[in-house]
């Protein structure tokens, strides 16, 4: 397997850019995907901002892989406000176009797979299929992250839709726990079925709890206030059980990361592994510097025992 490790602004929200580049670069990464938030979660970044950001990126020598933006919502909009958003995914181009960035995020569609009618479904295709064509222009991909509470929740609905848009640019980020908290499979035949459409792996940890009594738990409903500063969630319309997890370091959570990594072994995976692990100031674990550097020599520990037992 041969890859690029790559560090999420997740653990950064709360910080700038330069400071995530700097730590980026002082760490080892060799690439970062960049957060459509804060500063950029406004999508009309001024030439002058664009230009600064690509020259840091150089300086760093640290290639942009992935702008992670809060884009989309097809299945979920109106047709004026997916027009909106198709506008926001032009100019999100042009940034990306600027600082060489090769891929973008694109959500269809905040609702579950299983829920979602089929005038939405059609209506989320065809929208996507336009900005693929549009990301297609500046030679860019446009990638969507397996999440639960989307119309990519498991293995069947992501390919599923992927093949429905059928266009060679679109593909999928692969992020075992968002599947761990569907639940859905994320193991080795999963990963097989996901070889032709594998562009990204995002890699953090998490834990189920019992109940809510960690004072840093969070429930599994937890994307609907936090996508919905971005975009309007559609949640299930069964009841659910309450279901509490909370943030773990790489490989000490409920993941199953060996079987993830000789998963990826086994198709010959090259695309990139992008730490999105998660803390906030206060809560057990590290942030910040401390977190980016764990999380990379948590990646490296895992490439080293996967390639030392396929030698063996």
């Amino acid at each position: 397997m041969v890859t690029m490790i790559v560090l999420g602004g997740n653990m950064y929200d709360d910080s700038t850019i330069e400071h995530f580049l700097k730590d980026a670069a002082a760490i080892g990464y060799e690439g970062v995907e960049i957060r459509g938030v804060g500063e950029l979660k406004d999508s009309h970044i001024s030439q002058e901002r664009a230009e600064q950001i690509k020259g840091l990126l150089a300086g760093y020598r640290l290639t942009p892989t992935n702008l992670s933006l809060f884009v989309g919502n097809f299945a979920c909009n109106t047709e004026e406000e997916n027009e909106a958003e198709f506008l926001k995914w032009e100019r999100y181009l042009h940034f990306a176009s600027i600082i060489g960035c090769g891929m973008m995020r694109l959500n269809p569609g905040f609702q579950h797979s299983d829920e979602v009618s089929k005038e939405d479904y059609a209506k989320a295709v065809t929208w996507f299929k336009r900005c693929a064509d549009a990301a297609s222009s500046r030679n860019i991909r446009a990638v969507i992250e397996m999440h639960h509470g989307t119309l990519c929740d498991h293995a069947d609905s992501s390919i599923a839709f992927v093949e429905a848009v059928g266009r060679s640019n679109v593909g999928l980020i692969m992020d075992p726990v968002n599947l761990y908290q569907v639940p859905t499979d994320y193991g080795i035949e999963t990963i097989k079925r996901l070889k032709p459409y594998l562009f990204n792996v995002h890699i953090k940890d998490i834990v189920k709890l019992e109940g809510n009594q960690y004072p840093w738990a969070f429930e599994y409903s937890d994307y609907v206030p936090h996508i919905g500063r971005y975009h309007r969630v559609i949640p299930k319309r069964s009841k659910q059980e309450d279901q509490y997890f909370c943030h773990r370091l790489i490989n000490q959570g409920g993941i199953d990361w060996y079987e993830v990594f000789r998963g990826l072994e086994q198709i010959g995976y090259s695309g990139y592994l992008t730490v999105e692990s998660v803390s906030k100031p206060g809560s057990d674990l590290p942030v910040h510097t401390e977190l980016a550097g764990q999380c990379y020599n948590d990646v490296q520990h895992l490439l080293r025992v996967t390639k030392s037992n396929v030698n063996i």
